[in-house]
């Protein structure tokens, strides 16, 4: 698969990008069904999940493992144990390596993200166009707007995808933001009474403080909370609705082919509308809410 949409870059020089994308699809190689796309678009989609989450433990070793190497580095060069100072020029190489190597793998990771995101868009193009030559090959009579409703109702699971993944993302920052505001408050009270005894605790006081201010800050200033929710309680009404009109049950009950269908879209794109007001509602000042 990867072999075949790599012949669009090479062959961009000589042909249209029209030209390109009817020789993938036309290829007799593969089989470009449209379910069949969807299952290299999900293939796609785990791969770029995973390539993810090496994205995270690569920032995570760049934040506090060289952070680790080099305080360790540290007291072995000012230190008097035998232990670390007989490692200490290991040490020094491995902190030289790791600050060396860290953004150039960091890079080489980005782009490989960006590879996947790029040919799942392109097998996103494919998808639509054998879908709209399906329905038009076995299409009896319907007209084009049932067609285009149709498609659209096979597309909403993977809108609603979309919606839940970044309720998610963004819950997942709300709840980091929350953890450090929680654990800082407690270790702030827990480092001050310390500090009576040991002046040297004086500063990690003053670095809890610092952090739980800014994770508050962050909190307050985005929103990620608000964000979460609204995302995914669009997700969910828009499941709602797709469940409601496979089963015409509801509002659906009773309603021919072209009347759900016509239906369903337009409850599907107002509370796509009213989702994107909340967003726009998020990102207004205090404000400018107060005068409305």
């Amino acid at each position: 698969m990867w072999s075949i949409l790599s012949q669009i870059r090479q062959r961009r020089s000589e042909t249209t990008n029209e030209d390109n994308w009817n020789q993938v699809i036309s290829d007799g190689s593969k089989s470009w069904h449209p379910d069949h796309v969807r299952s290299l678009i999900l293939d796609a989609e785990e791969k770029l999940h995973l390539q993810g989450l090496w994205r995270k433990v690569g920032i995570a070793w760049i934040l506090v493992g060289n952070i680790a190497l080099i305080a360790t580095a540290a007291v072995s060069a000012f230190s008097n144990l035998g232990q670390l100072n007989r490692l200490s020029t290991q040490l020094y190489i491995a902190c030289a390596v790791s600050l060396l190597a860290s953004p150039a793998l960091a890079y080489w990771q980005y782009k490989r993200m960006r590879k996947t995101r790029i040919i799942i868009k392109k097998l996103h193009v494919i998808r639509r166009r054998t879908q709209s030559d399906l329905d038009t090959s076995t299409s009896s009579g319907d007209d084009s707007a049932l067609l285009a409703q149709k498609r659209y109702r096979d597309d909403v699971p993977d809108l609603i995808s979309q919606f839940r993944e970044d309720a998610g993302r963004t819950r997942g920052i709300h709840n980091r933001f929350q953890s450090v505001i929680i654990v800082g408050s407690v270790a702030t009270s827990a480092i001050a009474t310390a500090s009576v005894a040991f002046s040297q605790a004086r500063w990690l006081t003053v670095a809890a403080s610092a952090a739980v201010g800014l994770s508050a800050g962050f909190t307050g200033y985005f929103k990620y909370h608000e964000r979460s929710f609204n995302s995914q309680q669009t997700a969910d009404a828009i499941e709602r609705e797709y469940e409601a009109v496979e089963l015409r049950v509801g509002k659906y009950a009773g309603l021919d082919e072209a009347k759900a269908y016509a239906l369903f879209a337009d409850t599907v794109e107002r509370l796509r509308d009213e989702q994107n007001k909340r967003q726009q509602q998020l990102d207004q000042p205090a404000e400018v809410k107060r005068e409305e």
